[in-house]
């Protein structure tokens, strides 16, 4: 069966016309669609930055408190140093005088009593002892002259001169000068105020 079309061809333009006008009419909603989803999206990252950036404004409020903390306790480490290194002075200095008093036992004669060993100043011991012979006075002498790496000089005072008797023992002074002298720390710290 054979058709044949009647109608005029302006009557399906007419058709093509409209099904192209509702084609542009779904591509203009659908572009102006992805527009709004994609404006909403920006607007949510914008929000999400800022937020961000307050965050990070509040950590960096923080991190200037706490270098103002710092900066204020390193200000307290220098007496803090002080006292730190008066009192590991104090402790060494309490060390220095018996050791030396250990090495000077170590070069005394043992026929030798002492009667007193007085520091005097910094740098010096002042010894009295008795003795038993001029001999044994001569031995200890040398002795002391030995330990030149505990004294840098020593020096006796007179010893008795034989009168035709011999004392049983007789007294004497050595007086040592230390080839290190032992100093006191001093405390070079202001005045620490309560907390």
């Amino acid at each position: 069966m054979l058709k044949i079309n009647l109608l005029p061809s302006y009557i399906y333009e007419k058709r093509k016309v409209r099904q192209v006008m509702v084609l542009f009419a779904i591509l203009v909603l659908g572009v102006a669609g992805g527009m709004f989803g994609w404006i909403s999206m920006l607007n949510k990252q914008k929000a999400d930055l800022n937020m961000q950036v307050t965050d990070m404004e509040a950590k960096a409020n923080e991190v200037k408190g706490i270098e103002a903390q710092a900066a204020a306790e390193e200000g307290k480490a220098p007496p803090m140093k002080n006292k730190v290194d008066f009192i590991e002075g104090i402790m060494a200095y309490n060390k220095e005088y018996p050791k030396l008093y250990e090495e000077l036992a170590r070069y005394t004669y043992s026929r030798i009593l002492y009667k007193s060993i007085e520091p005097s100043g910094n740098n010096q011991l002042k010894i009295t002892a008795r003795a038993r012979s001029v001999g044994d006075c001569g031995r200890y002498l040398m002795n002391m002259y030995r330990a030149s790496h505990i004294f840098s000089a020593v020096t006796i005072d007179a010893v008795p001169v034989w009168s035709g008797s011999i004392p049983d023992a007789f007294d004497f002074s050595v007086t040592c000068t230390l080839a290190k002298p032992i100093t006191a720390p001093t405390y070079g710290g202001a005045p620490s105020t309560p907390q």
